[in-house]
């Protein structure tokens, strides 16, 4: 396994875990259903937790830019909406990851 599938697996993990975390949050909200404003709030969590989740994927698929860059964004997304901040943080290590990834030296 080279380093750059090593770093790619790694990322994808990563994300994983920072996109269901952001998920599993967004789930627990909606069970709760409050008010309607508060629904909406956790629908937009759960749809940045699967786009997070699909961004790693694409790190895992050898598309290293742009899914490192679509999960740092997401990651920015909520760690600005105050959906889960260790999911938002994951996201971003994963993007990071993803992006030094797609930078390895070429064999």
């Amino acid at each position: 396994m080279t380093e750059k599938r090593l770093l790619a697996l790694v990322a994808f993990l990563i994300g994983l875990v920072g996109g269901l975390l952001i998920l599993v949050e967004a789930a627990n909200g909606i069970q709760r259903f409050s008010s309607f404003g508060s629904t909406v709030s956790q629908l937009v969590g759960v749809i940045v937790g699967v786009a997070i989740l699909l961004g790693s994927l694409l790190i895992y698929r050898s598309k290293y830019g742009s899914g490192g860059i679509l999960d740092i964004l997401l990651g920015v997304v909520a760690l600005i909406l105050q959906l889960n901040s260790t999911g938002g943080i994951l996201a971003i290590v994963a993007g990071v990851v993803g992006l030094i990834a797609s930078e390895g030296s070429p064999r």
